[in-house]
């Protein structure tokens, strides 16, 4: 198992573990993209916006270690954190796949009280099938656009949701731009689409 460490986009360093996008989510609907992972080739399945995280997929090795994390988790390995990790992203691509898997972070979060973990997941039927037993160092947040939003409003869970741009943003949710309010409990916030960012970007160079 990999754990990629990121120093820049998060405040202060952050270890990521990733899964192959689309493959490891099961429920998702607006977002859903699968890279095949030996060609590389994509399959755009979504509806409304396509995953920002399957973009890496291009490059072999970024493929080749998600796919190497996938194979174990499926696996039953277990999570073995970095030795100075105190921060965790868990799927800055993939999602929980199963209820195994899931309870495997639950456990690994629960006997690293001092380590903060956090995950965006559309697998809410998970997350509910716990929701007692989550501690206090892992914050979830559910992200619209899945095939089980309906348990969002159901269970009151903290979630996020993705907009065009900030013009569309009609209920006041504060715009996360590095994961700030992705690891604050009980704070629903909005996401920018990472292309359409990308896009407007690329409109001022012109």
């Amino acid at each position: 198992m990999k754990f990629v460490l990121n120093k820049t986009y998060y405040r202060g360093p952050v270890y990521e573990w990733n899964l192959p996008t689309g493959w490891t989510c099961p429920y998702a609907r607006e977002c859903l993209v699968k890279v095949d992972k030996t060609t590389g080739k994509f399959q755009n399945k979504s509806d409304a916006y396509k995953c920002y995280a399957a973009s890496a997929e291009r490059f072999p090795g970024v493929r080749k270690m998600r796919w190497a994390n996938f194979e174990y988790a499926l696996k039953g390995g277990k999570i073995i954190l970095p030795s100075d990790a105190r921060a965790v992203r868990i799927h800055m691509s993939g999602d929980f796949f199963n209820q195994t898997y899931f309870d495997n972070w639950l456990n690994t979060a629960m006997v690293n009280p001092e380590i903060e973990f956090w995950a965006y997941t559309k697998s809410l039927k998970y997350w509910v099938a716990r929701l007692q037993q989550i501690p206090v160092n892992l914050i979830l947040t559910a992200s619209y656009g899945g095939g089980e939003d309906w348990l969002i409003d159901k269970h009151n869970l903290k979630n996020v949701k993705v907009f065009r741009s900030a013009s569309e943003i009609n209920d006041g949710r504060p715009i996360d731009t590095n994961d700030d309010y992705a690891r604050i409990p009980d704070v629903n916030f909005a996401l920018i689409d990472n292309f359409a960012i990308g896009k407007k970007h690329q409109k001022k160079i012109k």
